[in-house]
Order: C-alpha cells, then sequence, then structure tokens
C-alpha cells in the first residue's frame, strides 16, 4: 500500500474518532488553534496546567503554574535592580495533540528596555498532553539550563492502532543533518549524534522560520524561502532527505554585506531576521488530510493564494487550488486588510485559516468564500493547529526510560 493511501486511510479514522467524539462530548473540540506563547501563572492559585480550548477560529491557550517550573527565585533585596521575565512557548506539535513546551528563565540588571538571551537565561523542556494536563520534564541538555538551542526541535510520536503513543522523541536539526541532538523516551537521555555520512548538498544554507512538521513518521525542518529537510529521529541511521519548494516558490539567496565591521554585519543579520519573519507571515507549511501541504499568498493585491500537495514519493510538489482572495474577502465582509496566513486546517484541506486585520478568518478555497471568523484577542506572535483525538484525556506520556531528572505531573486540568 502506497504512503498516501496508509495516510489518506489514517487521516480519515482520525475524522471519523475525532466527529464521533465531539458529538459525544463538549469538553473540547476535535482540533484547535493554539497561541504559540504559553504563558507562565505566578499565582498560588494556579497548582496545575491550563488548558482553555476553544472551537476554531477561536484560539485556545495553555497556562502553566510557576511551581511545575521550579524558576530561580526573585531577587529578595529591596533594593536589588535584578528584573526577572518567566515565559514560554509551544515549540512544537505531535501528530496526535501533544506539545513540545519550552520555558525560559531570563535575569537583568534593571532598568532594561532590551533582553540579552546569550547571558543571564535558564531554560526547560516538557513534552505536554494539553487535554490531561500532564507535563513530562525532559532532562536538561549536557546536564544544564544555559544550552540554547538555536535551530527548531520537533517532537514525534509512535503508537500502534491509532491509539496512545508508546514512544516519543524529540530532536533537532544542526549542520543540515550531519549532527542530531535526540531524546528518545525509551533511553531517557539526551544523545547527539553524529552522522558519518556526508550531509545534504543543500542549493544554499537554510533557515527555519517556522515550527518544525511532524509527517509520515519523519520530522520535517522548514525554510519558507527554499524547501524542508526531514530526518527520521527513531532511526539510528538518521538518514536526511530535503524536497524544495514549488518551482515557482523558492526565494533567491539575499546578498549580505561583506564588511567587517560588526555593526554592519549585525545590522545585516536584523535585516535577514526581519525578512524571514516577514515571509513567514505569507507562507505556511503543514499535515492537513493526511498529506503535508504548502501555502502562500502574495502580499499584494488581488492576494492570490496558491495551495500544493506533495506527491506519494515525497519529491514534487501538485498545485490544488489557486484563488484570488481580494474579492473573496470583500465578499465576506473584510474588504481592506491584506491577509496573511496563520494555520492550515489539519482536519478539511478545503479550509484555511487567515490573519485579516483584527480577524481571523475562514476561507474555503474550494468554493471562493469565507465561512468563518472570530476576533483576534491578542497580537499573537505565532499559532499551531493541533489535533486532540478523544483518547487524550485519559492517556499518559510514555516515560520508559525515565530517570530521576525526568519529572511528570498527573493532575488533570482544572479549567478544561
Amino acid at each position: 500500500m502506497s504512503l498516501r493511501r496508509r495516510l489518506l486511510g489514517l487521516s480519515a479514522h482520525i475524522r471519523r474518532s475525532l466527529s464521533t467524539a465531539a458529538a459525544s462530548s463538549q469538553s473540547h473540540p476535535p482540533w484547535a488553534i493554539i497561541d504559540g506563547t504559553s504563558m507562565v501563572d505566578r499565582s498560588s492559585s494556579a497548582p496545575v496546567a491550563c488548558f482553555r480550548p476553544v472551537q476554531p477560529p477561536g484560539v485556545s491557550d495553555f497556562t502553566a503554574p510557576a511551581h511545575l517550573l521550579s524558576p530561580r527565585p526573585r531577587p529578595a533585596a529591596p533594593d536589588s535592580n535584578v528584573v526577572q521575565s518567566l515565559f514560554g512557548s509551544v515549540g512544537a506539535v505531535s501528530g496526535d495533540g501533544h506539545l513540545l513546551l519550552t520555558y525560559h528563565d531570563l535575569r537583568a540588571e534593571g532598568p532594561c528596555t532590551k533582553w540579552d538571551f546569550a547571558r543571564d537565561l535558564e531554560i526547560q523542556r516538557f513534552v505536554c498532553n494539553p487535554v490531561s494536563g500532564q507535563m513530562l520534564r525532559l532532562p536538561d541538555i549536557g546536564r544544564s539550563r544555559r544550552t540554547l538551542v538555536v535551530h527548531h526541535m520537533g517532537l514525534l510520536t509512535q503508537g500502534a492502532g491509532g491509539g496512545p503513543p508508546d514512544r516519543f522523541a524529540v530532536a533537532d536539526l544542526l549542520s543540515h543533518g550531519a549532527i542530531i541532538p535526540r531524546f528518545l523516551s525509551e533511553e531517557g537521555e539526551w544523545r547527539t549524534v553524529i552522522r558519518a555520512t556526508p550531509s545534504l548538498r543543500l542549493p544554499r544554507l537554510m533557515e527555519v522560520n517556522q515550527e518544525t512538521v511532524a509527517f509520515g513518521g519523519r520530522l520535517w525542518w522548514v525554510d519558507l524561502t527554499l524547501g524542508a529537510i526531514s530526518v527520521d529521529p527513531f532511526d539510528d541511521r538518521l538518514k536526511t532527505s530535503f524536497v524544495e519548494l514549488p518551482s515557482g516558490s523558492v526565494l533567491p539567496a539575499r546578498a549580505l554585506t561583506d564588511s567587517q565591521h560588526f555593526g554592519d554585519r549585525r545590522r545585516a543579520a536584523d535585516d535577514q531576521n526581519l525578512f524571514m519573519r516577514e515571509v513567514a507571515k505569507h507562507r505556511r507549511m503543514g499535515v492537513s488530510e493526511g498529506r503535508l501541504r504548502y501555502a502562500e499568498v502574495s502580499p499584494h493585491d488581488p492576494f492570490v493564494l496558491s495551495c500544493f500537495a506533495l506527491d506519494d514519493e515525497g519529491s514534487s510538489w501538485t498545485l490544488e487550488h489557486e484563488v484570488a482572495l481580494k474579492q473573496v474577502l470583500a465578499d465576506g465582509g473584510y474588504p481592506s486588510a491584506a491577509p496573511q496566513i496563520a494555520v492550515l486546517d489539519p482536519l478539511h484541506t478545503n479550509a484555511i485559516y487567515l490573519k485579516v486585520g483584527e480577524h481571523l478568518v475562514v476561507v474555503d478555497i474550494h468554493n471562493g468564500k469565507v465561512i468563518g471568523a472570530s476576533p483576534l484577542q491578542e497580537q499573537y506572535l505565532s499559532l499551531v493547529s493541533c489535533v486532540l483525538p478523544p483518547w487524550l484525556r485519559s492517556s499518559q506520556i510514555p516515560t520508559a526510560g525515565k530517570r530521576d531528572d525526568m519529572e511528570a505531573t498527573d493532575d488533570l486540568v482544572s479549567c478544561i
């Protein structure tokens, strides 16, 4: 059976299961759009993690209590000018609803106008079941909370029969796959795997500028100007592969200054970061109906949206839809603002979620019409889609290789 047929069958099974669960229980929707920022609750009345799921296009959020993160104590001296910031992010989502959370404990001398992430920063990572509220603390990389990984980590789970997973992997991609820091649940510790075979020959250096995608038993690191590298983190051979974006979507490399002055190099790097963030507003790669899909919208009138699907061999893209959004949005009551891609619908390939002004708007790209909308409550830095299978409420995160420095909370979420 081909990869496509197996994935389409799994997707249909997931949709049926989620639809049945949604009909029998109103505890949570079949999937959610989650705020990419995870807040920290410092109040004493927050004993457990809290997931507030709402039906898309509403945005769900996740809050962790500070005591689970064991942050450094706040400075006690009344004349201390040390300021502290404690915040988190949803770094990745597995294909079955688990979250990879990263929390930062940052300090600086006040008054502070700009945080220096290279100085006094501690990092903790958790795998989380948002529906049950269970959070599993991962060991510190190199036994230090000050190890900063600059790329995007991914989370991949494995299980039998479409039910709860029995293992998971967390991995990062360095040097285009030549070096892979990896955590396997059955081992219970971080290992750095250095591949003996040569790394991929790419058209140019990649810059990951969206969350890592879990698809087809692999993790995919995405550069939305070039393409994606994928690897199976459970396979010790760690064979990497690369798929380029559709030919008309690959952007040329931007020339950086050759000046040796630090200030010029810093400005060039800042300019490149701003460019990559701007690109990410109009492009997105993700999983929908069991296939890897890529969507982009042109930033100028008439705002043409193009949607592609990856073929069975994972080597080329097929254009599925192309629609000019200007008139579609005007007919739906949103005539002025330029659209940005928020998330892809994991269960329905014809639906795409767009940021349009201060609203999250759902467009049926097959029929060319607005089918839903919700006001944006915040200026979200990022949004991620997450399926919520019915078994999440009662399942446990696999901890076969649990060590003393791995801690799991078993309290159920009190506010769901």
